[in-house]
């Protein structure tokens, strides 16, 4: 996750700090736990192994990452990210509202970037020229960024 520290806060509204702010709220509504059907979950562990299961998985080196991935916690934003979060996760569709293919752009950046990728990955996975949702994406977050201005809503 990005952190505010290490990012210097422009003191007004522009663009990149408007991308830099919706990457984070992908990231922060990725790490959110989401329920499975109907909000109930089951409480079983994922897998049940058996003695022999174990004694194969150790033979094979198996094992560590079986065991890693049976001890790993998954760790909650803060009350802070969500507030953050909230806020960043409505810009597209409320100051982009009729220019879909912004707000399409801008979303689909922002998760890319949010997953370590970039615009490249969006073009494979929806088609089109990475160019082209780079620049869409910049286009959007200017216009977003101008609307923030606009709306005096301070910077973070």
């Amino acid at each position: 996750m990005i952190d505010i520290e290490l990012v210097d806060v422009p003191p007004r509204w522009d663009g990149g700090h408007v991308g830099r702010r919706l990457c984070e709220a992908m990231q922060t509504l990725r790490m959110l736990p989401m329920a499975s059907v109907a909000g109930y979950r089951g409480g079983w562990p994922a897998y049940a192994y058996e003695f022999d299961d174990l004694l194969a998985q150790a033979a094979q080196g198996e094992l560590e990452k079986t065991m890693a991935a049976q001890n790993r916690t998954k760790l909650l934003p803060s009350y802070r990210d969500v507030t953050r979060m909230e806020a960043a996760i409505c810009w597209p569709a409320q100051f982009l509202s009729g220019l879909h293919h912004l707000v399409r752009a801008v979303n689909c950046v922002a998760l890319a970037h949010a997953l370590e990728q970039d615009a490249g990955w969006v073009a494979r996975k929806h088609g089109g020229y990475a160019e082209t949702w780079r620049a869409n994406h910049d286009k959007g977050c200017d216009l977003i960024a101008t609307a923030l201005r606009r709306a005096c809503t301070p910077v973070f």
